[in-house]
């Protein structure tokens, strides 16, 4: 058999359909060159198409440039904000029209057209993400991060690599540091979280709650603001990642403080068996948990005169577990011992 094309809309269809991709995706390259133009207004860069000289390198001179890169910025931002509010009008007309022509089917084709040009956005991300790596490289240098300082840093490098500013002041924020991300990306996780939630109430009140956790979705997809900042975090930690993955590294904790360790995997087995050698710690080949949970349950059975049963509950752990060992590195003494 040969095969053959199966149209599922027509050809007048397909062109409205078109007219909504080729919009939708200038209006998402709208919204990638304002986060672009933020990012540089935050950082404090200068994008290549801003070209000006002043003579002076005196202190008022400087702040005379970046008055003049600021307003520049801003004046871009401006436009391309009226630009966004226009296409947004064409794209909801644009939308109606789709939705009235396709009937039933403009659902899979808007999800095959949004999830294509997402693809398409991540890309255009990382592209930009290297574009503000090349401006960083330009404006800013690296530094090292074994600076002698009257406090303690929250970033010790043991190792020779070098990491940048930016690499460096997210590595400063801590492994419990959380990343926000874009509601519309786990809206539908959380959806059906609370839809399972709902389900195991009882059915009279279920409806209410349906209701206010409706109302509570739609406000957190409305009012909540996705900086432009994190997007920045999200490609750094990447790179951060990328780069202790190539040089064997690894990070832990610092004793005593809240500071986080950068140092190689090697090194800190070698600390890991120096610590066990030191404090003659022998390996066992059966984990004894069990048979001391077993013993502590033969005690409690045969003390019902001091312990009563109520109370056995509370001095039993459920399924209790060995612990594992978390290596924290005593930065404030010599050689840096677990």
């Amino acid at each position: 058999m040969h095969a053959t094309n199966i149209k599922i809309i027509g050809a007048q269809h397909a062109k409205i359909c078109n007219i909504y991709k080729n919009t939708r995706l200038k209006l998402l390259k709208t919204n990638t060159a304002i986060w672009f133009k933020k990012m540089c207004k935050i950082k404090h860069q200068k994008p290549n198409y801003i070209q000006f000289r002043t003579r002076g390198k005196k202190p008022q001179d400087k702040k005379t440039t970046s008055n003049m890169i600021k307003f520049r910025i801003n004046q871009e931002i401006k436009f391309l904000y009226c630009k966004k509010q226009s296409l947004n009008t064409q794209l909801y007309q644009i939308h109606l029209e789709c939705a009235n022509q396709c009937n039933k089917v403009w659902q899979h084709i808007q999800d095959y057209i949004d999830g294509r040009l997402n693809e398409k956005m991540d890309t255009l991300y990382q592209k930009l993400n290297k574009k503000l790596d090349g401006l960083s490289k330009q404006h800013q240098a690296t530094h090292h991060n074994n600076k002698n300082m009257n406090t303690t840093p929250r970033l010790i490098n043991l190792t020779n690599i070098t990491f940048t500013r930016e690499h460096t002041h997210i590595l400063t924020m801590g492994p419990n540091y959380a990343l926000e991300k874009d509601p519309k990306r786990y809206a539908n996780e959380l959806i059906i979280d609370t839809e399972n939630a709902i389900r195991q109430l009882e059915p009279k009140i279920q409806n209410t709650f349906s209701h206010m956790a409706s109302r509570k979705i739609k406000q957190i997809l409305t009012t909540n603001m996705y900086r432009p900042m994190h997007k920045r975090h999200q490609h750094n930690i990447k790179q951060i990642k990328n780069m202790l993955q190539r040089n064997n590294l690894t990070i832990a904790r610092a004793d005593k403080n809240k500071a986080i360790v950068v140092i190689s995997k090697d090194a800190l087995e070698q600390k890991i068996m120096t610590f066990i050698q030191e404090n003659q710690i022998a390996c066992l080949n059966k984990d004894p948990t069990e048979c001391f949970q077993k013993e502590i349950q033969q005690a409690l059975q045969k003390c019902d005169t001091l312990i009563e049963k109520s109370k056995h509950k509370y001095l039993m752990n459920i399924k209790p577990t060995a612990p594992h060992l978390n290596a924290y590195i005593k930065t404030h003494k010599q050689n840096r011992p677990i």
